[in-house]
């Protein structure tokens, strides 16, 4: 099983532009709608957003907030957060950090509000995290995060490791089970009730993705994701029979244009004592 931390900074090269680009509308748009419009009605005058990847929940948090609001956008690898920089820009209201959720370098008592889209399961010392997420936080702030369902929950990404299970029935590319492995719910409360978080409310929530063509939503589950570099390390020349696999599967059950793929997570808001 591969390490969440080594996962988490596999994200480097050409992963970042094809993770925004086809993953960003297959997986992550619907979902930065909802956590963004939640942190809105928070009302917040300091948002610390965790795992910003490229940038997506970022640029949704930057317009629907007041001007005043200051937004420190972190991930914990560096080519996601200059990806994300690059697109979004600096602004006097936007700052970016290379950070890991375990050791976060801020002062405590400091934010209004924590958000976090996919990152948690990403975590190396999930509690730990939640700790210092309970740390930086002013009293009465709020921790909103979004983690996956069950991967069969998530066809497309269950197409994707059933790809990779059949290509590489030995040594398969473990990461489609990282990011849908943590859904219990139980599970999720120990932890935030281990980091001191009391009040704790959870949503499921089933969004829509899209992809204009299947072969667009192949390139990017298998391309924008450290799936990428585990096919070419144990064999480069599978990637375009992989990719013309996933893209029948794929059009087998959504079609070839217009792809309207269901998701499932869950949305998470932890609030610290006043």
């Amino acid at each position: 099983m591969i390490a969440q931390n080594e996962v988490s900074v596999a994200f480097s090269g050409d992963i970042p532009k094809n993770y925004e680009t086809y993953l960003g509308p297959l997986f992550f748009e619907p979902f930065a709608k909802v956590i963004s419009s939640r942190i809105q009605q928070l009302r917040p005058a300091s948002v610390l957003e965790v795992a910003c990847g490229t940038g997506r929940v970022t640029k949704h948090l930057s317009e629907v907030l007041p001007k005043g609001v200051s937004i420190y956008a972190t991930d914990i690898n560096p080519a996601m957060v200059a990806y994300a920089q690059g697109t979004i820009g600096t602004t006097e209201r936007i700052r970016w950090d290379v950070v890991d959720a375990v050791s976060l370098p801020y002062g405590n008592q400091q934010f209004d509000s924590i958000v976090s889209q996919f990152g948690v399961m990403f975590y190396s010392d999930r509690p730990k995290a939640y700790a210092e997420a309970m740390r930086v936080l002013k009293p009465g702030g709020v921790f909103v995060f979004i983690t996956w369902d069950r991967l069969q929950n998530n066809p497309a990404a269950q197409l994707t490791d059933d790809t990779l299970r059949y290509f590489f029935p030995i040594n398969t590319p473990a990461f489609y089970q990282i990011p849908f492995s943590y859904w219990n719910e139980h599970q999720i409360r120990m932890d935030l009730s281990e980091a001191g978080f009391a009040k704790i409310s959870m949503e499921m929530l089933s969004l829509t993705g899209h992809a204009d063509t299947a072969e667009m939503a192949a390139k990017g589950l298998l391309e924008g994701t450290p799936v990428f570099t585990a096919i070419k390390d144990r064999d480069e020349a599978l990637l375009g029979p992989m990719q013309r696999a996933l893209a029948d599967d794929l059009t087998d059950m959504f079609g070839a244009t217009n792809l309207k793929v269901p998701l499932q997570a869950r949305l998470v808001i932890a609030v610290k004592n006043a």
